[in-house]
């Protein structure tokens, strides 16, 4: 083999030492780069990691706001429809519900009564124990009346110690039954301050053509026939 030759192979030698010095070099920096994208891998998935762990904190925060408003809402709607002393609807709700019972009357044809109740004498417990002893009659009566009624039947404040009853599907006859029994209920309850109590009842239903102020003008007649005699049911009669 001649020198050219050899020098020849030594070149070639030394050319292929140096590609594989870039080799191992490129390997290296691949490994190190591998290395750090692996840790920039790592720490985005603890970062990501941590912020899902943030994020289901603030939807728990998020999902006790909701059912805090919630709670709030329905006790503005309650206190929107119910009367603060008796605990039972207010004049506007009551109201209403006898206004939805009145247009199912107009377009189905199904009738109902109303009934006006008021207490005998009321301001005699109010001189003679004081408003405070009449606010709790008031309330205990509310309650009692309440309890006598089934779920699909209503009652409100009507104003002082006036109450209204709406008897959904119901005649005057049978709103007469209810009361009567309500009636005696109360005479019998021992109310402590005073312990004995009566009530007057007027009662109307739903006739073809009519309009929401004949039925509580007739209901009102009718209160006013009972409260002649007092702890007296009647129903208003042409």
């Amino acid at each position: 083999m001649d020198n050219d030759n050899v020098d020849g192979m030594v070149r070639q030698i030394a050319i292929l030492k140096r590609k594989l010095q870039r080799s191992e070099y490129s390997r290296k920096l691949i490994e190190q780069a591998m290395d750090h994208y692996d840790l920039v891998y790592r720490s985005s998935i603890d970062n990501l990691d941590e912020q899902k762990n943030l994020l289901d904190v603030k939807n728990k925060e998020l999902d006790l706001i909701r059912l805090e408003l919630l709670v709030k809402n329905e006790e503005l709607q309650e206190a929107s429809t119910t009367d603060g002393l008796t605990q039972i609807y207010n004049r506007r709700k009551i109201n209403e519900i006898f206004n939805e019972e009145y247009l199912k009357a107009q377009r189905y044809g199904v009738n109902f009564s109303a009934i006006i109740i008021d207490v005998d004498w009321f301001k005699l417990v109010n001189d003679t124990y004081g408003h405070q002893a009449g606010d709790q009659v008031l309330f205990e009566l509310a309650q009692l009346i309440k309890n006598s009624l089934r779920i699909t039947e209503h009652i409100g404040r009507w104003g002082g110690e006036e109450f209204f009853i709406v008897l959904p599907n119901a005649y005057a006859n049978d709103g007469y039954t209810l009361a009567e029994r309500i009636r005696l209920k109360i005479s019998n309850y021992d109310f402590r301050t005073p312990n004995h109590l009566t009530c007057s009842f007027g009662i109307a239903e739903y006739m073809q053509d009519d309009s929401t102020e004949k039925i509580i003008k007739r209901a009102d007649m009718a209160l006013y026939k009972a409260k002649e005699h007092r702890n007296c049911v009647c129903i208003f009669t042409e």
